[in-house]
């Protein structure tokens, strides 16, 4: 058995548009906006960062890809090389006021437009199983992610044209019977330990919802940059000059921001941030018309299955400065829900019934981070033990009803360093960043029977090369950007340059290989000018790769690719942007 779930291209801009927004940008006043105040006791600021991207896809489509129903609207939305792919003008503005230093508050929103998808969605034009026996076609459109070829309200806000509260908080320095004690209450990102490039194995797992979409379409994103913002309470205090104590409580919850059916660098047709999706799965049947026997069931997404708001998420933190350390070590418990949705799967008679979103409650984690300068190098460290964690699921029928996936312990160990380059005959300054991440999975605790790992039922084809997770997995990233000065007056030049690939194994941890499998790797090499301080002008080369490890044919005898590891979706989708970014 094989399962798919499911969840006009505008013109490019003219080019005389782009010129006067690059040379608006290059001769404006890009500095932070200080706002006088009749008192010096109070400082006010107002920052706005404004950008424009544009990118173009690279390479056509693969029929390979383009003939698998679960990817056939993200390829076809932009279906032809040299098609614009994001045509995006977005705003980030944040205002800040504190008095004296010691309180204040924080407001920041973004606002956003992209004209390369006003026009809906788009699929594969061909037949995906012909007419026979009494039985109609049935086309790639019948098994569209958005039937009526408009997208849904989430796929509009986050693609088409939207805006979002970003920090809306308030904060207090104190000093408490001698001891300095830092408050935030609202609504903000917190981010504990040294992670940069894993996110989903670092201390800060589910701290905040991750901007998947945004991890995708800029590879090299570090973590912290990947969070949003939730509602939570956080508290500081410095116990002596050694020690301080911090805690966290959050008051809201909301889910990671997945890559929606029907767009550019989406994983799977099917993923919605709600029940508008169609999981179309592909059984041994007798009715004629079909080749090889082949019927297609049809089972519509159920409701999500999300925690409360307030559910005792919580986290504590104690931080340590020794004297003989040019660091700090940290150590750490947190009690959280998590932000990665399950697919999970109702059966009945050996037939789906629905699929839904599920979000795993009460995960607990213990962790110890340690960062230090080594050298001219900043190093980090950090060990963590997930107990009750969401792991790898399959969509498999050993469960009958499906509330959650499944879930066991997991150890996770990264270490990074940050490198200044020296000057050298290829470059003047710059930096390397590198991180190796590592998790080994210690036991499944809950759901084994639909555990998607190698070994178990879950994966009946044993093989990791299909998606299952092994016990252990290993990731390597890197941020390469070498700088040269002043190349012409007042324009400073760097080459950023990323990568991050699954070296061996595929994290046992939810989303599995998806996410963080072997051989699975995404990249950017780009080169970047930086204007007289006031503003950066980016070109880069994106891309992405993953094994192949199966092939099948529909009922209309096209051939598609049918099983992998990774984000294979993603092969034939390499791009080049062009982003230009000021602030004032």
């Amino acid at each position: 058995m094989s399962c798919f779930i499911r969840e006009e291209n505008k013109k490019p801009p003219r080019l005389t548009i782009l010129a006067g927004l690059i040379a608006a940008v290059l001769t404006s006043n890009a500095n932070a906006f200080k706002i006088d105040t009749p008192s010096s006791d109070w400082e006010v600021n107002w920052d706005n960062t404004v950008t424009y991207t544009i990118g173009m896809r690279a390479r056509g489509i693969d029929p390979l890809i383009g003939n698998n129903p679960n990817f056939d609207d993200g390829d076809y939305k932009f279906r032809h090389a040299g098609d614009i792919v994001t045509n995006r003008v977005s705003m980030v503005s944040e205002f800040t006021a504190a008095y004296k230093g010691y309180v204040g508050f924080k407001l920041s929103g973004s606002a956003w437009k992209d004209f390369a998808y006003g026009s809906g969605n788009a699929t594969n034009p061909g037949v995906f199983a012909p007419a026979g026996g009494g039985l109609p076609a049935v086309t790639y459109q019948s098994l569209a992610a958005y039937p009526n070829r408009q997208y849904g309200s989430f796929t509009n806000r986050y693609y088409v044209q939207g805006a979002q509260l970003l920090d809306g908080f308030a904060f207090l320095n104190a000093d408490v019977a001698g001891k300095a004690v830092y408050v935030k209450a609202g609504q903000f990102t917190e981010y504990w330990g040294n992670s940069l490039l894993f996110p989903f194995a670092g201390i800060s797992v589910a701290q905040g919802a991750l901007d998947s979409i945004k991890g995708l379409s800029s590879p090299g994103t570090q973590t912290k940059e990947l969070l949003l913002p939730r509602p939570q309470v956080s508290v500081t205090a410095q116990v002596t000059p050694e020690v301080s104590l911090s805690g966290q409580y959050a008051l809201g919850w909301t889910y990671n921001r997945l890559a929606t059916g029907g767009t550019y660098l989406q994983a799977n047709d099917a993923i919605a941030q709600g029940p508008s999706g169609l999981l179309v799965t592909t059984l041994p049947g007798s009715r004629v018309g079909h080749p090889g026997g082949w019927v297609p069931v049809f089972v519509h997404q159920g409701p999500s299955n999300t925690p409360p708001d307030i559910d005792n998420n919580f986290g504590v933190k104690l931080g340590w400065t020794p004297s003989f350390l040019s660091g700090q070590i940290g150590f750490y418990y947190r009690r959280f829900d998590e932000s990665q949705p399950w697919v999970l799967t109702n059966w009945k008679k050996g037939l789906p019934t629905d699929y839904h979103l599920a979000y795993n409650r009460g995960a607990q984690l213990f962790g110890i981070s340690m960062e230090t300068t080594i050298g001219n190098a900043a190093t980090g460290f950090e060990a963590s033990w997930r107990r009750g964690t969401a792991l790898n699921t399959a969509l498999s029928s050993n469960i009958a009803n499906q509330t959650e996936g499944a879930t066991g312990d997991v150890l996770n160990l990264i270490a990074n360093a940050i490198i200044p380059l020296p000057n050298a005959p290829f470059w003047q300054t710059g930096s390397l960043t590198t991180e190796l991440a590592y998790s080994h999975l210690l036991s499944v605790r809950n759901n084994a029977a639909i555990y998607n790992g190698v070994g178990y039922r879950g994966c009946p084809s044993n093989n990791k090369w299909n998606g299952c997770s092994t016990r252990d997995y290993v990731g390597l990233g890197l941020l390469f950007n070498p700088q040269w000065l002043q190349v012409f007056p007042g324009v400073d030049l760097s080459m950023p340059t990323s990568m991050t690939v699954g070296l061996y194994g595929n994290n046992p941890q939810n989303p599995g290989s998806s996410a963080a499998g072997q051989g699975f790797f995404n990249f950017s090499v780009g080169l970047q000018a930086l204007v007289r301080q006031k503003a950066t002008v980016t070109l880069a080369f994106n891309g992405y790769h993953a094994h192949v490890n199966g092939t099948s044919v529909t009922p209309s005898g096209l051939t598609y690719a049918s099983s992998g590891s990774g984000l294979y979706d993603l092969n034939d989708r390499p791009w080049v942007s062009l982003t230009v970014q000021s602030w004032f």
